[in-house]
């Protein structure tokens, strides 16, 4: 029998790889066929698990990472089949989270032999409707995908060069994506590097330009000079309870939001309890508050308050912490709060002009590169991906107000430019935190991903 439903999937990073794992456990057999297109050879090596250096670990201990949400201690499992040691308050290596992607999908395609499962390796470039709800994929080598539904499982598009736009981006000095390895890799000789950012992100170039020499001084530059707070040594795992009491009947306004959350803390405190409890039991309320914000609330909590949030909600694997705090104390690597006002170039060196955020004293460092660390770009305006181009132009897709990404419907149905949800047009992946908020990280998209696996059957 010929399957009655092709459903295709742009991407097979962790959104892509785990969509198709759920599609197959969900459908009967003979039901459906599944075409993944990824540029990449190997499915479930996103940007995060595409590194094979076992010094980058998960941010996220191994009993939070199951990739099937009713079935959360899958990931502890293929962890102690490798080592027994391992266990749920583990911080795993990244590259071996990238096996276990590709594991669960490999195991999903073997108990599924009848459902045809298909990798084209290529870049999808426009999509199009095709007649009776059905869509084309183009991609780049010309030739073309039919299919029924389509999954956009896009990942992060590299940041933004930072204010103010200079020519000095068009030098090879500067490095836009910091996710690009191979261009990390050119950077020679034992020259000082500014990274423009604080985040996971530059703590990543941070421990990779530094894994090859111990002796490069490294500039971490940001604004406001915040750095992610660290995991404890044998984190607690989650508690699942209802809608946080203390939140209940507040406007709602970030501050008033974000004022009952800072007294929590300190009522646990003094119960002796710790703050990133807290933070863990709010977390899958998150999507409810955000919710109730207006868009002006919205705009005013990532203008004022995002940065705070981030350095406590996102944080660091106690061990990746360590080592920072050692690099600091030595001075290998110096934080700077403060902003870049300008940049020059001299016999093959860059000077940074940077106005500290405290005394407003102007400060020069001469480095041979800067890299861009301040983040993915969410600006769907400003993404040059032919694929985002298309779909964007041809109205097939919409920002939201707060250019945080894609708007979708309750369905993950994409919404296009006139206010409708495109049928049978899906998209699942980061930029999900335009609706959610929280959609950025394993526990949350897992749940998305289970949820539109469902509407897909």
């Amino acid at each position: 029998m010929m399957p009655v439903k092709v459903i295709a999937i742009v991407g097979a990073g962790y959104c892509g790889t785990l969509t198709a794992v759920h599609i197959l456990r969900q459908n009967p057999v003979n039901r459906v066929r599944v075409v993944l297109v990824e540029q990449y050879s190997r499915p479930g090596r996103g940007l995060a698990y595409r590194t094979w250096d076992d010094n980058f670990l998960l941010n996220v201990p191994a009993g939070n990472m199951s990739a099937l949400a009713d079935d959360p201690d899958h990931f502890v499992r293929f962890c102690q089949n490798i080592d027994p040691a391992f266990n749920a308050a583990s911080f795993i290596s990244r590259r071996l989270y990238g096996d276990y992607l590709e594991l669960t999908l490999r195991e999903e395609v073997t108990r599924h032999r009848e459902t045809v499962i298909e990798t084209i390796h290529d870049e999808a470039v426009a999509v199009h409707h095709s007649g009776n709800d059905a869509y084309q994929i183009d991609l780049r080598n010309g030739a073309s995908i039919c299919a029924h539904q389509i999954v956009l499982a896009l990942g992060h598009f590299p940041p933004l060069p930072p204010a103010p736009v200079t020519e000095f981006y068009k030098t090879p000095a500067y490095i836009n994506n910091p996710w690009d390895s191979s261009a990390l890799e050119r950077i020679l000789g034992n020259a000082p590097v500014a990274l423009l950012g604080m985040g996971l992100t530059a703590l990543d170039v941070l421990f990779r330009l530094t894994s090859s020499s111990d002796t490069r001084k490294i500039y971490l530059i940001s604004r406001r000079g915040l750095c992610p707070q660290p995991h404890r040594f044998h984190p607690k795992a989650p508690v699942a309870v209802g809608f946080p009491h203390y939140l209940e009947n507040l406007p709602p306004t970030a501050k008033a939001y974000c004022r009952a959350l800072r007294l929590e803390i300190e009522r646990n405190a003094v119960r002796g309890g710790d703050w990133r409890d807290i933070m863990n039991a709010l977390r899958p309320h998150s999507p409810e508050i955000w919710r109730r914000f207006s868009v002006k609330e919205r705009r005013k909590f990532l203008s004022h308050l995002v940065a705070y949030w981030d350095i406590h909600r996102h944080r660091l694997a106690p061990s990746a912490h360590l080592r920072l705090s050692g690099m600091l104390k030595s001075g290998q690597a110096e934080m700077i709060a403060g902003y870049v006002r300008n940049y020059k170039t001299h016999a093959g060196q860059v000077s940074v002009e940077i106005s500290e955020r405290h005394t407003g004293r102007i400060r020069c460092v001469d480095v041979g590169h800067v890299v861009n660390c301040t983040g993915p770009n969410f600006n769907l305006a400003c993404i040059t991906s032919p694929l985002i181009v298309q779909l964007r132009s041809e109205g097939y897709l919409r920002q939201d107000a707060n250019r945080l990404g894609i708007e979708v419907n309750e369905h993950y149905q994409l919404i296009d430019c006139r206010g409708d949800a495109a049928k049978n047009l899906f998209y699942v992946g980061p930029m999900l935190k335009a609706r959610f908020w929280e959609a950025i990280a394993v526990p949350e998209l897992r749940i998305h991903i289970q949820a539109l696996a469902k509407i897909l059957k």
